[in-house]
């Protein structure tokens, strides 16, 4: 079996079809709902629960071409026709039909997938995750404290609609308690958790139910969550290769200046398909309000649903802190430093910068360190806050330039942060001017009229 129920330590076990269920579309209390579905994050599938799950695949409404073409994909899989276990494992339909859909419907794109998955399963032993999760409770608690997250109820399609306040992930205290090998492991038995639970949702509502709907809330988020990005780089690149088609919407929501760089570092690691499911807006996007009822969203979002947010138990240590350094510069002044590429094969620079009042000039240049050419990449005048990137094809360096030499009287603190992807693998290198904060009294002088 490769599905993966708690072990009778946890709670008293309950099988999802004894789980009294109260209404999940919004009509029910807001705080049973949340609890229902804790309760049935932790239940146990059994066979007898999934007894008529043989008759989904048609109500997934395929076209009769489409059919033949899973009639083949399971042909070259050698999968049987019939007699496959439909609550457990991988060769269940709807999980043939996710990865031939993700391909859209291409035979050998989906095959290629569909084998390297199964053979990293076999390589990362998937199925003993039940013994991880055995030895690894207190790890898993606190991801949980440090990790706020729950489900809120169904959408308007009967979608499990999660919450996931990443604004509220404590950085620093997060990253002294998880390696990127734990967090990867914890990853792994949270998505495989997360089938087994749209697995059940599937036997309750007797409809194909494969995807959820995620509430992102960003709101606290600062610079300082670049630190976190390899780990959702890793865990991205795992999802796109052998969890395909398991999200139907994702809605960034409370969005501040900083995401739009964050986004462009993790942006190459996400699937394609996935990124077109994305929707970043500072207030709830109109989306939203049409996939699922009000009832369900969040009263904090823009709906009627008073479901208290989860919190995480660990304070955030995120406030005041962007991540940004702060460089003063001068009036009738500019300052210039230097970010390097010494991959031969280049990389990616990301960067940011802001002022939280006035405005600066800025100049990037690219030297090329192979024939010294110089391309002009940002000329921006007079500018409060900006943002980019640039891919770099060989080693060189980009030259940044603040340039206050407008200003006769007054100096301004930048806040500014460039980040280095190298092509070749590595660590992301930061570099940041060589400057300090402004002192109280210099700050008071700017905010002068």
């Amino acid at each position: 079996s490769q599905f993966f129920p708690p072990l009778s330590t946890l709670q008293k076990t309950q099988t999802s079809s004894t789980a009294s269920s109260p209404p999940t579309d919004g009509s029910g209390d807001p705080k049973e709902v949340k609890q229902f579905f804790k309760k049935l994050w932790h239940s146990r599938l059994s066979s007898e629960d999934c007894k008529d799950m043989g008759s989904m695949l048609d109500m997934l409404k395929l076209t009769p071409e489409q059919k033949k073409l899973f009639e083949t994909f399971k042909e070259k899989l050698e999968i049987p026709k019939s007699g496959v276990p439909q609550y457990s494992g991988i060769r269940d339909d709807i999980t043939l039909f996710r990865f031939l859909s993700g391909k859209q419907w291409n035979i050998e794109d989906a095959l290629n997938q569909y084998r390297a998955m199964a053979k990293w399963r076999e390589e990362e032993k998937i199925e003993k995750l039940i013994e991880w999760e055995g030895k690894n409770q207190d790890e898993i608690k606190l991801a949980e404290k440090l990790y706020p997250s729950c489900i809120c109820g169904d959408d308007k399609e009967g979608r499990p609609v999660v919450i996931a306040r990443l604004g509220k992930i404590a950085v620093k205290e997060f990253l002294k308690s998880f390696s990127k090998e734990d967090w990867l492991m914890h990853h792994k038995w949270r998505v495989e958790k997360t089938i087994e639970l749209l697995r059940k949702r599937t036997i309750a509502l007797k409809k194909p139910i494969y995807q959820a709907v995620v509430l992102v809330d960003l709101e606290g988020m600062g610079f300082s969550f670049r630190h976190i990005m390899p780990y959702m780089k890793m865990t991205s690149q795992i999802d796109k290769q052998n969890y395909p088609e398991t999200v139907s919407y994702i809605f960034l929501l409370n969005t501040p200046w900083v995401v739009p760089l964050l986004f462009k570092m993790l942006a190459p690691f996400i699937d394609p398909r996935t990124k077109e499911k994305i929707q970043a807006s500072s207030s709830t996007p109109e989306l939203a309000h049409k996939v699922m009822d009000s009832k369900v969203l969040p009263a904090a979002w823009g709906g009627e649903n008073q479901i208290e947010l989860p919190v995480a138990e660990v304070d955030s240590d995120n406030d005041n802190d962007d991540g940004l350094s702060v460089q003063n510069v001068a009036a009738r002044s500019l300052h210039s430093f230097k970010s390097a590429c010494d991959d031969p094969k280049g990389g990616k620079f990301v960067w940011l910068m802001k002022l939280e009042s006035y405005d600066i000039s800025l100049k990037i240049e690219w030297i090329d360190g192979e024939n010294g050419t110089r391309e002009k990449i940002v000329d921006s005048k007079k500018t409060s806050q900006i943002e980019g990137s640039f891919e770099a094809k060989s080693t060189g360096h980009l030259l940044i330039t603040f340039d206050n030499s407008y200003s006769y009287f007054r100096s301004k603190d930048v806040h500014f942060g460039v980040v280095f992807h190298p092509a070749g693998g590595g660590k992301d290198v930061m570099s940041t001017p060589a400057g300090r904060c402004a002192s109280p009294a210099a700050k008071a002088h700017n905010r002068r009229p």
